[in-house]
This record gives structure tokens, sequence and C-alpha cells, in this order.
């Protein structure tokens, strides 16, 4: 964090003389202040603890010191959605996403889980959307219009066979790019999937080429772990695992993060994580307005506190 005037923050030196001033106050007022004839209310305050006969100074002491800090104009770093910004949300649509070890069916999870995360996504950044089985459809090209993807996610259906490789290629080619083949802006990737590839590219020579053009791809590995007896993750007499390994092999190369979702849950806190980091950039912005905020509340505090103090003598 930093300031625009940060001269102004000398101001705060002289909040140490206030504190001397108010010390030698209430030294005065003990020497001079006598009652003949105390009320039960004084007699209680003389056995408050100290802290107590001074909280409403200590707070003003703050709300100072907090103006004083919103007149140097306090700036900090925050994320503010980036318009540049393109996402892409490629989704396997494969048979086996039909196995129910993620209620009611991973296919369900996913599309309703991924609904959320465009819904989260920050307005005026452009999303599109991917499926892929054997083959990679363009499902939704990137668009400002959030609505639209969330209704084609509605719309999928699955097919057969698994192509990874084919699905990170389309959505590389569905960026938006320059004349020179560059993304217009920053592009991310999200792509999920709960198989194995058995068909089309290898995924790992796709790997490369989003490093080269500085798209960072982040995976989600949909499905439980390591258990071929469990009946909950098999379809047609086969076992659905997916192929970690090459997942997170794709998000290590491209700078991104890999998330094994063996639940519900875990994949919706994956698709959470990734709304507070696609989409955003960090800018520096004035927060002065918030110092003021606490300056007022600390500062109506301290008059509440004193005025209430008074009533009781």
């Amino acid at each position: 964090m930093g300031f625009e005037f940060p001269l102004l923050l000398l101001l705060l030196l002289l909040l140490p003389l206030l504190a001397w001033a108010y010390q030698r106050r209430v030294q005065e007022g003990r020497s001079s202040g006598h009652v003949l004839y105390p009320s039960l209310a004084q007699l209680a305050r003389l056995s408050e603890p100290r802290w107590k006969r001074h909280l409403s100074a200590v707070l003003y002491g703050l709300a100072l010191a907090l103006a004083i800090a919103a007149l140097a104009r306090p700036q900090a770093m925050l994320p503010v959605p980036d318009p540049a910004a393109t996402v892409i949300v490629t989704i396997d649509i494969s048979l086996s996403m039909r196995a129910q070890d993620i209620q009611p069916t991973r296919f369900e999870a996913a599309k309703q889980e991924a609904k959320n995360f465009v819904r989260s996504l920050p307005d005026g950044i452009k999303v599109g959307l991917v499926s892929f089985a054997g083959y990679a459809t363009l499902e939704a090209e990137p668009t400002t219009d959030h609505q639209r993807v969330i209704d084609q996610i509605e719309l999928l259906q699955m097919a057969r066979r698994t192509a990874i490789g084919d699905g990170l290629l389309e959505s590389l080619r569905a960026i938006p790019k320059d004349e020179n083949g560059k993304p217009l802006g920053p592009s991310t990737v999200v792509l999920l999937s709960d198989g194995r590839t058995n068909s089309g590219v290898d995924p790992m020579e796709v790997a490369p080429f989003a490093k080269d053009m500085g798209v960072v791809v982040h995976t989600i590995g949909l499905g439980r772990r390591s258990n071929p007896d469990d009946p909950d993750q098999q379809w047609g007499g086969y076992w659905m695992q997916f192929d970690e390994e090459t997942l997170r092999a794709i998000a290590e190369a491209t700078g991104g993060q890999y998330y094994a979702a063996g639940s519900a849950e875990a994949l919706r806190q994956a698709y959470r994580n990734l709304g507070r980091m696609v989409g955003w950039k960090p800018q520096r912005t004035e927060i002065s307005g918030v110092f003021g905020l606490l300056a007022g509340v600390l500062l109506a505090s301290s008059l509440l506190l004193s005025n209430l103090r008074r009533q009781v003598i």
C-alpha cells in the first residue's frame, strides 16, 4: 500500500502531543476534583478498569490517525475486472460423464458448476465454450454475453470417446488473436475432463503451443481417485478414471493450476477458486474512502461513549 501525498502523514506526529495534553488534563482533574456527596454511579466509575475510563479518548485518537491517513490519499493494489481478458470454458462430454460417483452424475454436476463459474466472472470479459468427446466443438465463440454461454452449457449432450488434446487445441483456436497470432489480451482456458485421451492429438503436444501463446491452462480432474471396484465409477462395464498425470502436466506447463474434484463440493470449490483468479487484474486503487469511513465510525463511537459517561456523573 502507498500514499499519493505521503508528506501529510507527518501530521501523525501531532498525536503524541495530543496524548500528552490529555494525560495532563486527567492528572489535573484528579488533583482538583472533589465531590462531597458522590453518587453510586460515580463510585462505580472509580472501580472501573483503567482502559474503560480512557476508551473514548483512545477511539478519538485512532479516528484522528485514520482521518490524517485518508488526507494522504492511501492506495492499494486491488483486483479489478480486465475487459481485455478472454476465458474459454472447455468441458469433457464423453460418455464416461454418466458415472455417478459425483451426484447426480459427473455430467450434470459439471454443467451446473460451469454455469456458476461463468456467472461469477466479471462483466465485460469475453467467455467462450468448447466441448470435446472424440472430437472438439466450439459451442460459443468468445463473447461478453455470458448468458449465451450459460445457455449453451445447458444444451450440451454426451458423445463417444475422449480427445483432450483436440479440446485444448480448439480452445486455443477460439481465442481472439492479432495479425501475429498472439492473443489480444490475457487469455485463460479452464479445461475439465473425467477420462483419458483415446482419440485425436496427444494433449502434451498441444500444451507447448499454449505456453508459446502465453495462454494459461487450468485443469480439473473430475471423479474419485483410483478405485476400480467402485460401482459408481463404472459405466457399461468399464472403469471411468481421469488422467490425473496429463491434466497436471498441462497445467504446470502453461503456468496454470490443477484441481482434483472427487466430489461435487470439491468441484464447486475449484471453480470458485478459479473465479477469483480469472478475468481480473491488479490495479492501484485509491481507498481513502475506506479510511474516512472508519474514522467516522470511531469518532462517533468516541463521542457516544463520552456522552454516556457524562450522564452518570
